[in-house]
C-alpha cells in the first residue's frame, strides 16, 4: 500500500503545473535582487563609516574609478578628484556623523540607483555645530562582479537645526 501512495504522489507531482515557467530561475532572480540590494546598502554604510571616521581606505573603496562625488563644498571626479574632495571635507568639517535612512534602491541588471534621506551632525573647523538634513542620490554599477558607486549627490533639506543655536 505504501508503494501505491508513493507512486500516486510521484505521478501527481509530475503532472502538476506551476504558474511560473521556470521557478528556479525566478527564485534565483529574486535572490540576486536581495543580494544586490544588500551589497548596495553595505556600500552606503561604508560611505558613512569612511567619511565619519576619516578612514580614507574605507571611503575610497566604495568608488568606481570614474565615479563622481557632488557636495555643496565642491565636486570630485575620478579617484583622485574624489580623494581631494573628501580631504577638503575633512579639513573643513573635522567632526561629523551621518545617518542614512529610508533607502529606496532600484536594481536593473548591472546598474542601480538609490535615494536616501540623511541627517548628520557636523562640527566645522571654526567650531560651529550643526545638525543638518538632506538627501543623497546614488548611482551604482557592477564592476568586475562588485558593486561600486558611480555618482553620489547631496541635496540639502534643512540648513541647520535650532538644537545647536545659541539662545
Amino acid at each position: 500500500m505504501h508503494g501505491d501512495v508513493a507512486e500516486s504522489l510521484k505521478d501527481s507531482n509530475q503532472t502538476e503545473t506551476h504558474p511560473m515557467t521556470n521557478p528556479s530561475s525566478e527564485h534565483e532572480k529574486k535572490l540576486q535582487q536581495l543580494l544586490d540590494k544588500d551589497a548596495i546598502r553595505t556600500l552606503m554604510s561604508r560611505y558613512c563609516h569612511g567619511i565619519d571616521k576619516k578612514d580614507e581606505a574605507l571611503f575610497m573603496s566604495i568608488w568606481a574609478e570614474d565615479g563622481t562625488y557632488e557636495l555643496p563644498r565642491g565636486q570630485g571626479s575620478g579617484t583622485e578628484g574624489i580623494r581631494q574632495l573628501v580631504q577638503k571635507v575633512w579639513r573643513e568639517v573635522p567632526r561629523c556623523h551621518h545617518h542614512i535612512t529610508n533607502p529606496l534602491i532600484d536594481v536593473q541588471g548591472d546598474k542601480a540607483s538609490a535615494k536616501t534621506d540623511v541627517a548628520y551632525f557636523r562640527e566645522t573647523a571654526d567650531g560651529a555645530r550643526c545638525l543638518l538634513s538632506g538627501g543623497y542620490s546614488f548611482e551604482f554599477a557592477r564592476v568586475k562582479g562588485e558593486w561600486k558607486t558611480k555618482r553620489l549627490t547631496f541635496d540639502s533639506f534643512v540648513d541647520t537645526s535650532p538644537i545647536f543655536q545659541n539662545s
